[in-house]
């Protein structure tokens, strides 16, 4: 279990990633990749927008990779309430559906990266490796804690 840390002590705040895809093997292969990235102390799956919610409900990740096309509607419908559970919150989308129009709607809603699933997974797991080394540094008073 990670390391709890209390408001006003020092020390790095673990990363939590939610992984959203219907894709038991995006799924699985995502969580294999991550698995050994310093400083992520949990790694959670959903494979629908509901499982996503009530799993970002009952403990607010800091970090979600989620697709655009889930089975019972599109990444776009919970970005809001992800952010609203955890306003820290970074998000990736990561997408076979990777045009300019589903780009632009996915940042101006409040997604942090969009990549294409076909050429920028690399670009993803750099990203997530640059938040996770950026969460080790940063001490819990300037930010919540997700324990």
């Amino acid at each position: 279990m990670a390391q709890q840390h209390r408001v006003g002590h020092y020390g790095p705040m673990p990363t939590h990633v939610l992984i959203v895809d219907a894709s038991k093997l995006i799924r699985t292969s995502l969580r294999a990749l991550l698995g050994s990235v310093e400083g992520i102390a949990s790694i959670r799956e959903a494979a629908t927008l509901g499982e996503a919610l009530d799993s970002a409900h009952c403990n607010p990740p800091t970090l979600v990779i989620m697709d655009l096309h889930l089975p019972d509607g599109l990444g776009t419908h919970i970005i809001h309430q992800l952010k609203q559970f955890a306003p820290l919150l970074r998000i990736a989308v990561l997408t076979i559906h990777a045009e300019s129009i589903y780009r632009q709607r996915c940042l101006a809603l409040g997604v942090d990266w969009f990549f294409d699933k076909g050429t920028e997974v690399e670009d993803l797991l750099e990203v997530v490796h640059q938040h996770a080394a950026l969460n080790q540094r940063i001490h819990p008073h300037q930010g919540t804690s997700h324990e």
